[in-house]
C-alpha cells in the first residue's frame, strides 16, 4: 500500500515548536561549568552534537534535550541534535518535532539548501522567526514509516561513523610512529643521523610563471599549489595554461618528484606517482633527490617538520608566507642512511596505504547515504 504524505509547515501546532535564540549578557558567561552550556551560533557544532566549554547562569531560551539545533545566520541550516540542554543565542533556534524526532533532523539536513534560499540581509544571510515557522515540510503520515525511514538513515551513519573511528585511529598511528621514526634519536637498526642542508640532498626549481597575457605556445595540463595536499596528488581539477616547445623539458614533472608548495601553506608537498604528462607553475617546488636520498622519505620528513612549526620559520612575507628557493634550501634536515630512509617511508606508506582504503570505503558509504535520503526523503518513494 502506498504510504500517503502530509504536507505542513514546520512552525504548525502538530508538527515542532521553534524556539528563536536569545543573548544573554556576555556577563554571565563563564568557563567554570556554572549553569547550562551555552551556544551562540554554530561554531560549536560538530558532527552530530555540539561541543562548547562556555557556560551560562542567566538563560534567556533553552532548548531542550533532544531538539533539533539550526543555524539561522550564517551559515544558515546548519543542524546539530541537543545531547543535552541548551542556553541559544540569536544565532540558534531549537526545533522541538512533535513527529518523529530522528526523521524530521534528517529532512532538515537534506533540505538544507531550500533553507538558504530563504535567508536575506546585506551585512550576513539570516533567517528571522517568521520564515523558520514558514518552512514548508513533508512526511509520511504515519509515524512507523516516519520511524522506519529515520532508522534506516541512522543505521547509515552508524557505520559511517565506524569508518571515521577507524581513519582517525590510523591517523593517530601515523602521528605517533612519525614522531618516533622521524627524528634523529631514533636507534632502529643502529642507525646514524646526520645533518645536512636540505638543498644539499636534492636540486629544486619554481615552475612556469602563470600570465595569460603573456606567455604563448599550446595549452597544456599544469600542477598548482591547489592540487598539491599533505601526501598526495588532487587530480579532480587540472588546469592548462600556454608553455612553449622549447621550455617543456624545463618544466616537465617526472614520476617520482616531490612538489612542495612554495606559498600559502608553505611546505605542503606530495609526491607525483603517475605517467601522465604534466607540467607545473611557480606557485610550487619541483624536487629531484641525488642518489641516497629517498624522496618519499623527504615528504614524510617535511610533514612532520610541519607539524613541529619549523617549516614556518623559513617562509618570508609579513601577511602570505612565501618559501624562495634560498630558504627552501637552507632548511636543515636529519638524515639516515638510505636503506633507513626506505625502511621508514615504506612503514608510513603502509598506514598511508590502510587510511587510503578507509578513506575509499567512507567515500562509497557517504554515497550510499546520499541516496538512500534523495530517496526515502521524498513523497514518490516507495519506502
Amino acid at each position: 500500500m502506498k504510504t500517503e504524505w502530509v504536507h505542513k509547515k514546520l512552525g504548525d501546532d502538530d508538527v515542532a515548536k521553534i524556539i528563536m535564540g536569545q543573548s544573554p549578557s556576555s556577563a554571565s558567561y563563564n568557563d567554570e561549568n556554572i549553569g547550562l552550556p551555552f551556544l551562540q551560533g554554530c561554531a560549536d557544532f560538530g558532527e552530530v552534537f555540539p561541543k562548547t566549554s562556555v557556560y551560562c547562569n542567566e538563560p534567556l531560551k533553552v532548548a531542550p534535550q533532544n531538539s533539533i539545533l539550526m543555524s539561522v545566520r550564517a551559515p544558515v541550516g546548519t543542524i546539530n541534535k541537543a545531547d543535552q540542554k541548551y542556553i541559544i543565542g540569536r544565532g540558534l533556534c531549537s526545533i522541538v518535532s512533535l513527529i518523529n524526532n530522528d526523521y524530521l533532523y534528517y529532512y532538515l539536513l537534506q533540505n538544507k539548501n531550500r533553507l538558504e534560499q530563504k535567508a536575506q540581509g546585506s551585512t550576513f544571510l539570516a533567517i528571522n522567526s517568521a520564515e523558520v515557522n514558514d518552512f514548508d515540510v513533508s512526511y509520511p503520515e504515519s509515524l512507523s514509516t516516519q520511524r522506519r525511514i529515520a532508522a534506516i538513515l541512522t543505521s547509515a551513519d552508524k557505520v559511517i561513523a565506524a569508518t571515521q573511528k577507524t581513519i582517525a585511529k590510523y591517523k593517530q598511528i601515523k602521528q605517533g610512529m612519525m614522531e618516533d621514526l622521524l627524528n634523529e634519536q631514533c636507534t632502529m637498526n643502529n642507525v646514524q643521523w646526520r645533518k645536512v642542508k636540505l638543498g644539499e640532498c636534492c636540486e629544486s626549481e619554481l615552475g612556469k610563471t602563470l600570465d595569460e597575457g603573456r606567455n604563448t605556445g599550446l595549452y597544456r595540463p599544469y600542477l598548482c599549489a591547489l592540487n598539491v595536499l599533505w601526501g598526495k596528488i588532487d587530480r579532480s581539477t587540472i588546469k592548462r595554461m600556454r608553455i612553449e616547445d622549447s621550455e617543456l623539458e624545463r618544466y616537465l614533472v617526472k614520476k617520482g618528484d616531490l612538489l612542495v608548495c612554495e606559498g600559502g601553506e608553505i611546505g605542503r608537498c606530495a609526491i607525483w606517482d603517475y605517467d601522465d604528462v604534466i607540467y607545473y607553475q611557480n606557485a610550487l617546488h619541483r624536487v629531484r633527490f641525488y642518489d641516497g636520498y629517498d624522496a618519499r622519505f623527504f615528504m614524510y620528513l617535511l610533514c612532520h617538520y610541519n607539524d613541529l612549526k619549523l617549516i614556518e620559520q623559513y617562509g618570508k612575507g609579513l601577511t602570505i608566507k612565501h618559501l624562495n628557493q634560498t630558504a627552501f634550501r637552507n632548511i636543515p634536515v636529519c638524515v639516515p642512511d638510505l636503506a633507513a630512509q626506505r625502511r621508514i617511508a615504506a612503514i608510513l606508506s603502509g598506514i598511508d596505504a590502510k587510511i587510503a582504503a578507509e578513506e575509499k570505503v567512507l567515500e562509497k558509504y557517504e554515497k550510499v547515504k546520499k541516496g538512500l535520503m534523495e530517496r526515502l526523503l521524498e513523497e514518490d518513494n516507495d519506502e
